[in-house]
């Protein structure tokens, strides 16, 4: 109980003042891309590796940011890698640190790409800066431009709750729905869930999933 308090406590004197704060150079793409480049992607590619030693495959991501991310996992010599986000500055930076890429101004609840277009979809801490529906609308999409028995990977953070760095991170973080494993299921749609488990990634607790576009769906 008495910790409890003392977090609420911690959360309303200095961890939301500080996460305005957080939010406020965040928004800045170049501050954000530094702040990308202190992650250690491989975590991620151990996670998925055995999906991601892939060859001739077109791959998008969605959210890319500022491609960091996909340019530490991905092979993109061997591939054919597509990235979107919403934001233009994100996608300027992408374009011109990552000449192997293709990066676009987009809105992945309305893709500009035609039907079974790719075969795997990258998601990484992205759906926790979403609503239910827009993410239950960008998983429609995904299905549609996704190919049959394609695949979908998905890394997002969850809330420890036996771990306090857990929360504080968690309430640090720019997105307002980190959801539980079980919620995030909830968003997936008619794929498959091929592959689940939990990690752990800079300090958070993260859950991931392979999804699959079954040809009977």
């Amino acid at each position: 109980m008495k910790k409890n308090i003392l977090y609420q406590l911690l959360s309303l004197i200095v961890l939301l003042p500080l996460k305005k704060i957080i939010q406020l150079i965040l928004e800045n793409p170049y501050f954000f891309k530094i702040q990308q480049k202190l992650n250690n992607y491989q975590v991620l590619t151990n996670e998925f590796k055995d999906y991601l030693n892939i060859q001739n495959r077109k791959i998008l991501e969605v959210g890319c940011s500022t491609g960091n991310a996909a340019q530490a996992i991905i092979n993109m010599n061997d591939n054919d890698y597509y990235g979107i986000d919403t934001s233009e500055k994100y996608i300027q930076i992408a374009s011109q640190n990552i000449s192997k890429g293709k990066f676009y101004q987009m809105d992945a609840s309305k893709l500009d790409f035609k039907n079974q277009f790719f075969d795997m979809l990258l998601i990484s801490s992205v759906l926790h800066h979403m609503d239910d529906q827009t993410c239950k609308n960008c998983f429609n999409e995904a299905f549609r431009v996704l190919k049959n028995n394609g695949k979908v990977i998905i890394s997002e953070p969850i809330i420890d709750q036996n771990r306090i760095v857990s929360k504080i991170l968690c309430k640090l973080d720019r997105g307002n729905y980190i959801r539980t494993p079980e919620e995030y299921k909830l968003l997936f749609m008619n794929f498959s869930i091929e592959k689940s488990n939990l990690f752990r990634f800079g300090g958070h607790s993260f859950c991931s999933f392979v999804l699959n576009k079954d040809k009977k769906t």
